[in-house]
């Protein structure tokens, strides 16, 4: 096997593996932003919880990816913090309307629809970057469009405020998976993590304070009153270690390895994840049509990768004169 396939697989586990940390994030993020809510005032669906949470999450994991990796405090420049800015700005939005939608619906439709990702990336690529992806990728994403579909039974339940908001992070999040492959690099992944982070978390931060009891919930006495519950803090600590740190960090280290295309096609398995991890924390449990459509979701990426194992096989076979 050659080093760019070799590359290519681990760039495919390791981004899998982010995939679990991502789908145990919204039950996580889930409880967390009702509890802030509840403690703050703002009640039932109110935006301050769930973006109150970005913010503190963020801030803690952009200190702890500082102190843990020394490399992330090499190889700063004005460039690389222009870099950061864009790259935290694009990736805010869809972060922001999730957690939104997030809190209107339950953690598996949010998933499920977030995975709409797969269908925005090619598009993007296509109308605008006027870089279609290769022919391939296309009968993967038709295939699991149609996975996506049944989970989310759209069809037959119709889309409230918590699903567009989904439907609008998945949007988002296509840019922020092609801005990731055109602005990291190995050589900048570790420095430029940190910066996304803290951009994102002083962006929350500041959505906060336009809020009711937006500002109080900054205030010291409040903050630590808020982490005396255990449903903030643990969840929070979660969310920092194995979803900021944890997933979003194998995301900018090993997605600039492999098309972004496939990269999307590897998040569909994230509404799987937060389905059985759902059903697991919280007893919510998927339907008949619900494993239906994983199953669907899962076959699509399965065939991308044979499709792509077999082209990469072809091209290092030597020619017999």
């Amino acid at each position: 096997m050659t080093s760019s396939a070799n590359s290519t697989r681990n760039a495919t586990l390791a981004l899998l593996v982010a995939t679990v940390l991502w789908g145990c994030g919204f039950t996580w993020a889930k409880a967390a932003g009702e509890t802030v809510n509840q403690h703050t005032g703002g009640g039932h669906g109110s935006p301050l919880g769930p973006i109150w949470v970005l913010a503190i999450r963020f801030f803690m994991a952009a200190g702890l990816w500082l102190i843990v990796f020394p490399s992330a405090r090499r190889g700063w420049s004005v460039a690389l913090v222009g870099r950061c800015v864009l790259l935290g700005a694009t990736l805010t939005l869809p972060m922001v309307l999730q957690h939104l939608g997030l809190d209107r619906t339950n953690e598996a439709t949010s998933a499920f629809l977030t995975s709409l990702t797969i269908l925005f990336v090619p598009l993007v690529m296509t109308l605008v970057l006027r870089k279609p992806p290769p022919a391939m990728i296309w009968g993967g994403v038709i295939l699991a469009a149609a996975g996506i579909w049944i989970m989310t039974g759209a069809a037959a339940s119709g889309l409230g405020a918590g699903e567009w908001l989904s439907i609008g992070c998945a949007a988002g999040f296509s840019i922020n998976i092609i801005a990731v492959d055109k602005w990291i690099t190995p050589e900048n992944a570790m420095p430029a993590t940190a910066g996304q982070f803290f951009v994102l978390a002083i962006f929350c931060a500041i959505t906060c304070l336009i809020f009711p009891h937006g500002v109080e919930s900054f205030a010291p006495a409040r903050v630590a009153s808020l982490f005396a519950h255990r449903e903030v803090w643990l969840n929070i600590m979660l969310m920092a270690i194995f979803v900021s740190m944890g997933a979003f960090g194998l995301q900018f280290q090993f997605q600039p390895r492999i098309d972004p295309s496939r990269a999307a096609l590897l998040y569909l398995a994230e509404p799987i994840f937060a389905s059985v991890y759902a059903w697991i924390a919280a007893g919510r449990g998927m339907t008949s049509r619900a494993m239906l459509g994983a199953g669907i979701i899962l076959a699509a990426n399965a065939l991308v990768e044979v499709l792509q194992a077999r082209r990469h096989q072809t091209a290092v076979v030597p020619l017999i004169d």
